[in-house]
């Protein structure tokens, strides 16, 4: 094999199945990481969204109008997506320590088998949580319509690949577990809060509050969750919030093609 040309070599679609089961073993093998991902719907919806759905009562989205409760508990599915990602950031950051991703390069698993596979670790923690939240929702009267929550759920694994294609881009520069922690807590923690997740935006919100929410990919996404979610179905925004996934998987696919595939460990 020519050294030279071997990132051209491909193995066709499998590698996408190669990849996913490699992840899907290894979410297996941390079935402790089952516990956390659960008290994510449990905090967030099961104590403060409800709680705070005593007091502010009614939102009108779309020219719908719903309870608050159903309106935040789309925002929460948005939480979801940047968990996962840190999910995606650990397991390429190991795949690139230990040198796991040169040899998956070097068995002819392109960069984008390699994005959409790495993809199964996080889908199967977001639906488990979206599970939690399900029941959550039902129990409580947060569920606007199942059926339509079943179809925004769709859309969130879309926008996750947005997410996880980012987590995977940032590994690329990251070489420590704890580069990894500051960069959730002080980047992707605030852009969570910085979108309309448990909040209406209006013109009456603070101006930088307001520039952070129009920036943020977050809030393009949240609308597309809840045009499905409520049944408003608007196309434009469902095509933004696919542009914006292919996008930023585009763009990984470019970096992870020029990536320099060395051991960062000794």
């Amino acid at each position: 094999m020519d050294p030279k040309n071997f990132r051209n070599i491909s193995t066709g679609v499998k590698a996408i199945k190669i990849i996913a089961f490699g992840e899907w073993h290894a979410f297996k093998q941390n079935k402790g990481l089952l516990l956390s991902m659960a008290m994510g719907p449990l905090i967030t919806y099961g104590l403060l969204v409800l709680s705070l759905n005593t007091s502010l009562g009614q939102v009108k989205i779309d020219d719908v109008t719903v309870l608050y409760k159903q309106y935040a508990l789309t925002g929460i599915l948005t939480f979801f997506m940047t968990t996962q990602m840190s999910q995606a950031m650990y397991r390429a950051t190991i795949d690139k320590e230990y040198g796991l991703l040169a040899l998956k390069f070097l068995n002819g698993i392109q960069p984008w088998h390699y994005l959409v596979g790495m993809n199964c670790f996080p889908i199967i923690g977001l639906l488990f949580q979206c599970f939690i939240l399900l029941l959550l929702g039902l129990v409580s009267g947060g569920i606007y319509k199942v059926s339509l929550f079943l179809l925004a759920i769709l859309v969130v694994i879309v926008s996750l690949g947005f997410w996880t294609s980012l987590g995977i881009l940032l590994s690329t520069k990251i070489t420590t577990y704890e580069k990894r922690d500051i960069v959730m807590t002080l980047i992707f923690s605030p852009v969570s809060y910085a979108a309309p997740t448990l909040y209406v935006f209006s013109d009456d919100l603070p101006l930088i509050v307001r520039i952070l929410t129009m920036i943020n990919p977050l809030t393009y996404q949240l609308q597309a969750i809840r045009t499905v979610a409520f049944g408003s179905f608007d196309v434009t925004v469902l095509i933004i919030d696919f542009l914006l996934t292919l996008g930023m998987m585009f763009i990984a696919q470019c970096v992870l093609c020029k990536i320099p595939l060395k051991l960062s460990t000794r």
